[in-house]
């Protein structure tokens, strides 16, 4: 790790020297609050990635741009499609909350959500807050929040065709129209990839659209869709004996995802009204005739339906007030060749949040300010209070920020209902997390340190004593995350640091698939018409467990990937070529499931705006 530690030196030290050129404040986020902020001003550790960022990599899925991001590590079992985990500061796949366009994505069945499938067609932007949110989101917000944003600023038609080795074909269609009171846009993509094995296939079909209207100044109205469909092949399965991982030519998985949201936005007597209704779901069908032990299957519906609704008034002179009131329904409908059934299962929630959004400019500086709490009752343990405060002072370009907040994981469906293993007395997960930080903001650098600590209460795992699931466990979490961002004339580059120390709070021991050390490393070349790209990330030893007997607790080694990115702008084409993994270098995100290996890929753009 030696060589991420002397490039975050390099870095910060390059960024202390560059010229101090105030930061014109254009990058707004609007997850951190019920109000749109800028990144500047904003008391939170934010991360944001644009459109422009996922082009310079010529990245198809999501979750690799999320790489880059500090204090987060990705665990994905085999090659692209496969089952994708996200971890953020040391808390569970299952205790960080994923939006798309503010629509919860997480699966009620086992609360995680799995980014194998989603695509970056159509996405605009993508805002990633570390830390505790559940005063503003409720349950799964324990971690932190991710929020994949689709509304364009400007009208555009765009074409990308692409294909490469393992038979690799991509093509997408994406436009947007933004005229008068019009904002129109939509996104079709289509992906085959042969894999790197036998049975390692992933086919998939996006869609995005999305309308919104702005009859009137205090009215607005909106509609926002998306559909995936997917079909892949599970390449690897254990043995009979649990001894050895043996070639599986029929295991296989496919389904669907789809969101849909209706926002709507009203201003009357100074108090502006928004209310959303949302629906997710996710089907899956899995099926292995050849399964060790006799055919295979399991069949899982998930759906999320919820209402919310926020008045907020900025006459006040405490600041911003915001109070909303949210109830949402989850369901889930299981089976499976094992016989862990649950049926026509539903969860209810009722929920009250406040927030008060404070600035105030003085002449030394300015005072950011928030402070906020949620009541959630859930119909299946009870109710959970959730606060969280957060305040920065900014003078000049540097902002000092600090926070504490509590967050918690309602019990997942499955959790609480699966034959055998179900406990429907659980009760939900609960962190307590403070941090503190230092941001600094220049026209052509950037940097961002952060200190945090995280407790983790009343975790659910299996209870071996009661031969089902139980409030157990607990763990923390503490660790420090950086990143900075130079760029230099023609020359641009960014760097990301994390160490973490993620423990069983009973084994003291790290947790599973958390890196100590990690990181990423990103340099930049633009000089018209070519452009390059070369991303390096690295993540270090961490343990993880096997699926070969006896099951136990192993290391997993650590690794470094290089991708490289070749483009030349001719006007309204750039063709492109990238070549992933670069280095070829054999690793396992997740262990004993190799991740992909070295791939050219060509391919080119048609832009017209």
């Amino acid at each position: 790790m030696k060589p991420f530690l002397v490039a975050v030196l390099i870095f910060i030290t390059s960024v202390s020297l560059a010229a101090q050129t105030p930061s014109v404040g254009e990058r707004i986020v609007v997850t951190a609050s019920s109000i749109p902020e800028s990144l500047e001003s904003t008391p939170a550790a934010v991360s944001v990635i644009t459109r422009e960022d996922i082009d310079k990599q010529q990245a198809r899925d999501v979750a690799d741009v999320l790489r880059e991001v500090p204090g987060l590590a990705i665990a994905r079992t085999g090659s692209p499609g496969k089952f994708t985990s996200l971890f953020i500061r040391g808390g569970s796949s299952k205790q960080a909350l994923v939006l798309w366009n503010g629509v919860q994505m997480n699966n009620p069945y086992l609360s995680g959500y799995n980014f194998g499938q989603l695509s970056t067609a159509g996405v605009e932007k993508i805002e990633i807050i570390r830390g505790p949110y559940s005063a503003l989101y409720g349950s799964e917000a324990v971690s932190g929040v991710v929020n994949v944003l689709t509304t364009p600023t400007q009208s555009e038609l765009r074409v990308d065709v692409a294909g490469g080795g393992n038979g690799l074909r991509n093509g997408l269609v994406s436009g947007a129209l933004v005229k008068g009171i019009w904002t129109m846009h939509g996104a079709i993509e289509h992906r085959d990839d042969d894999g790197f094995a036998p049975n390692d296939d992933f086919t998939a079909d996006t869609v995005v659209a999305g309308v919104q209207a702005t009859p009137q100044p205090n009215l607005s109205l909106a509609l926002v869709a998306r559909n995936n469909r997917y079909d892949l092949g599970i390449p690897r399965n254990v043995n009979r004996t649990f001894t050895a991982f043996v070639p599986t030519l029929h295991r296989r998985e496919k389904g669907s995802e789809s969101q849909i949201a209706l926002p709507i936005r009203f201003r009357a007597a100074d108090i502006q009204y928004d209310l959303r209704l949302s629906d997710s779901e996710r089907s899956e069908k899995f099926g292995d005739p050849d399964a060790p032990f006799g055919a295979e299957f399991g069949n899982t519906d998930a759906s999320s339906r919820t209402a919310r609704l926020t008045a907020q008034s900025r006459r006040s002179v405490a600041g911003v007030i915001t109070i909303g009131v949210e109830v949402e329904r989850a369901s889930v409908d299981h089976t499976d060749s094992f016989g862990l059934d649950v049926r026509h299962r539903s969860r209810d929630s009722r929920s009250f949040f406040a927030e008060d959004r404070f600035s105030k400019q003085l002449n030394s500086g300015a005072l950011e300010l928030a402070v906020g709490a949620r009541y959630d009752r859930f119909d299946t343990f009870g109710s959970q209070v959730s606060p969280r405060v957060a305040i920065a002072w900014i003078a000049g370009n540097s902002k000092w920020r600090a926070a504490y907040g509590a967050g918690f994981r309602a019990p997942a469906i499955g959790e609480l209902y699966a034959p055998f293993f179900g406990n429907p007395q659980l009760d939900a997960e609960r962190s307590r997390n403070v941090e503190i930080g230092f941001d600094r903001y220049i026209r052509q650098a950037t940097i961002s340190l952060t200190a945090f600590r995280s407790e983790y209460d009343d975790l659910i795992v299996y209870d071996v004593a009661a031969n089902r699931f139980g409030n157990i466990a607990r763990a923390r979490a503490h660790g420090v995350e950086g990143s900075a961002s130079r760029r230099l004339g023609n020359f641009s580059g960014a760097v990301s640091y994390t160490w973490l120390k993620a423990i069983d709070a009973d084994t003291e021991k790290q947790l599973a698939r958390r890196p100590k050390n990690s990181g990423s490393l990103s340099l930049g070349y633009d000089f018209n018409p070519v452009s390059a790209e070369l991303v390096v990330i690295h993540s270090g030893e961490r343990p993880d467990v096997t699926d070969l007997a006896p099951f136990g607790a192993v290391i997993n080694a650590a690794y470094t990937t290089a991708d490289v990115t070749l483009r030349y702008n001719a006007g309204a084409f750039t063709p492109f070529v990238k070549v992933e993994n670069a280095t070829n270098r054999r690793y396992d995100e997740v262990f004993g499931y190799p991740s992909a290996t070295r791939r050219l890929i060509a391919g080119i753009r048609y832009s017209l705006r």
